[in-house]
């Protein structure tokens, strides 16, 4: 008889025991930059076969310099959570760069560690012309700032998103870029640190140098033109001459007398 009570109130107590129940955030680990805030799960959790006791935890920051925490788990026990609004929405807003933790008011200790890292801007790409005589290289330079690792650059030609033509992977920020066509060639760059990745990309229009024609002179000896008053000789003789100094007559007998006008144009 006092073995059977022996077994059955030790039977009682672990079943006791395996029902403690505590705080829990997931994940265990986050890594943030400065400005952005990430949502993680709180609840409740048995620590055995049961379903656990009623709870109410509130979630705080050990750092809140470093990250805000707020947000709150509650129910009768963990197979019953309150059916109540952001119940188990655990938010985190990273304030400045270091190292904060998911805490419980009154208990437990950490529950979740919080790396918050610098601001991480885009990165942008510079060049010192965007319009480029064909045939001259550009150098195009990726700005990026707010990385504590160097960050890596993959370039590439066309598009963003057209991985088909890779054109340079390195460390260097610059690429020296030759256009092989006139038109606009469009180079884009992806930058890593290490799980972050940002895209820019960037328009380069190369032309031709139009060639200089040889000037000559075009002599109109119409009679047409010299009876038009002085300003308006050019007019004339641009619609009265051709381009082999040929004269042009409307009518009238070719005139031999001196050039009135003489134009200068190109060929």
């Amino acid at each position: 008889m006092r073995t059977i009570v022996f077994i059955l109130l030790t039977t009682a107590v672990a079943f006791r025991l395996a029902g403690q129940s505590g705080p829990s955030v997931s994940p265990k680990e986050v890594t943030m930059q400065v400005g952005q805030t990430v949502t993680l799960a709180g609840s409740d959790h048995p620590g055995g076969l049961t379903c656990g006791f009623p709870y109410h935890f509130n979630f705080i920051s050990d750092m809140p310099a470093v990250a805000i925490v707020h947000g709150f788990a509650s129910g009768s026990s963990v197979c019953y959570p309150d059916q109540v609004p952001d119940n188990g929405v655990v938010s985190v807003t990273a304030v400045a760069p270091g190292i904060a933790h998911v805490r419980v008011e009154g208990c437990c200790g950490d529950l979740s560690t919080i790396t918050v890292l610098p601001q991480l801007h885009p990165v942008a790409l510079y060049a010192p012309a965007t319009r480029v005589l064909l045939g001259q290289p550009v150098v195009v330079t990726a700005l990026l700032t707010g990385y504590d690792q160097t960050p890596v650059f993959v370039w590439y030609r066309g598009r963003i998103g057209d991985y088909s033509l890779r054109l340079q992977q390195s460390s260097d920020p610059r690429l020296t870029f030759l256009g092989s066509d006139p038109g606009v060639s469009y180079i884009w760059v992806q930058a890593f640190e290490g799980s972050v990745t940002s895209y820019a990309e960037i328009g380069i229009e190369f032309f031709i140098q139009p060639r200089r024609r040889a000037a000559h002179e075009v002599r109109c000896r119409g009679l047409e033109a010299r009876r038009l008053h002085r300003w308006d000789l050019d007019h004339a003789c641009l619609h009265r001459c051709d381009l082999t100094g040929r004269t042009i007559s409307r009518g009238d007998a070719e005139s031999t007398e001196k050039p009135l006008c003489v134009l200068r144009v190109s060929a």
